[in-house]
């Protein structure tokens, strides 16, 4: 699987006749509408230049987005300053969470995790977004720490590779 961080803060320097062209679903909020764009803008353009292909139709099957060609599985996320996007030829799930102090022991025990500590909890929160993104069992995940942010994807693939590409330029294998 191959994970792109993006810096969202870019978004408002994007001309938004072009972000306008990637708009998949009515947003009335401007900030949250330009993230919307950017992701699709984002997924378009990595999927022209790092993967080489020609058809890149998305549409949505039960409300998640897929390529309508199927050649490649794709997820999205957004939080904060950052889009994560997961890329894998096998289903896939992505969140990314800005880790902020909060009463994560409370919030553990509503939503059943074993969670001692704040960066266990957001593994787990990510974890838990990732699989409801994908919608299936989960049977391969890696979770990465980003400053303050935590960032879980998840495969069906048992034997999936791991691989995030960050737009700083830092590279992260497995």
């Amino acid at each position: 699987m191959d994970i792109f961080v993006i810096e969202i803060n870019d978004a408002d320097s994007v001309h938004k006749k072009l972000l306008l062209e990637f708009k998949k679903k009515d947003i009335s909020n401007p900030k949250k509408l330009n993230e919307h764009c950017l992701s699709y803008l984002m997924v378009d353009r990595i999927l022209r230049e790092f993967y080489k292909i020609e058809e890149r139709e998305v549409i949505f099957e039960n409300g998640k987005p897929i390529l309508k060609s199927g050649v490649i599985n794709f997820s999205i996320s957004h939080c904060g300053e950052f889009i994560a996007l997961a890329f894998s030829v096998s289903p896939c799930g992505i969140d990314i969470e800005k880790n902020i102090p909060r009463d994560f022991q409370k919030l553990s025990q509503r939503m059943g995790f074993k969670s001692q500590t704040l960066d266990e909890f957001y593994a787990d929160w990510t974890t838990f977004e990732a699989k409801y993104k994908l919608g299936l069992s989960l049977n391969s995940g890696k979770t990465f720490k980003l400053g303050d942010y935590t960032l879980t994807a998840l495969s069906t693939n048992v034997n999936e590779d791991f691989a995030i590409y960050i737009q700083s330029g830092q590279y992260q294998p497995n």
